[in-house]
């Protein structure tokens, strides 16, 4: 084998591992810089940098972890670079937010959990299905749906909790199942 091919499986196995875990690290890097277009540019940056430290990576440790040490200490060096640390998020809060996002899973996990969620929701009759449609793809407010159906914003609390409670339970039967 050649020394550039020798040298091109690492950037590819860790190239593997970034495409794998894209949705957890994204998530992670919103979480702490609280701004989509920002988390984008620091995604790239991130995956330069675990690109470049692959040989450093022990790999006997789970990948999740420390590409999420290598997205920590990028997101809040470019926080700081931007004086924006008054939106830093206390260690405790951000170790929570690692263990939520470590649920996620890898990307055929989350795909699983995704077309659960879709088989869920096709299930739903036609109104509950308008109005999760309303509030998470129109982005619509819990007030303007109860204004638009003509109900109480109180009771639309309600039905939404009952409604994410039984797509909840669905999706993990769904998840049982597979």
């Amino acid at each position: 084998m050649s020394t550039l091919a020798q040298s091109r499986q690492p950037c590819e196995e860790a190239f593997r591992q970034i495409l794998a875990h894209r949705t957890m690290l994204k998530a992670y890097i919103s979480a702490i810089v609280r701004d989509p277009v920002r988390a984008e540019d620091i995604f790239s940056e991130v995956t330069i940098q675990i690109i470049r430290s692959w040989e450093n990576y022990d790999q006997a440790r789970p990948f999740t972890h420390w590409s999420r040490g290598v997205a920590r200490r990028v997101a809040l060096a470019s926080l700081r670079t931007e004086n924006r640390q008054a939106l830093l998020l206390e260690e405790g809060v951000l170790d929570n937010i690692a263990r939520e996002v470590d649920e996620l899973g890898d990307e055929t996990a989350l795909e699983r959990r995704k077309e659960a969620l879709r088989e869920c929701m096709e299930r739903l009759p036609e109104h509950e299905r308008d109005l999760i449609r309303q509030r998470y793809f129109e982005e619509r407010t819990y007030q303007d749906i109860a204004r638009l159906a003509s109900k109480r914003v109180g009771a639309l609390y309600v039905r939404f909790s009952r409604l994410h409670h039984a797509l909840r339970r669905c999706v993990e039967h769904k998840l049982r199942l597979a």
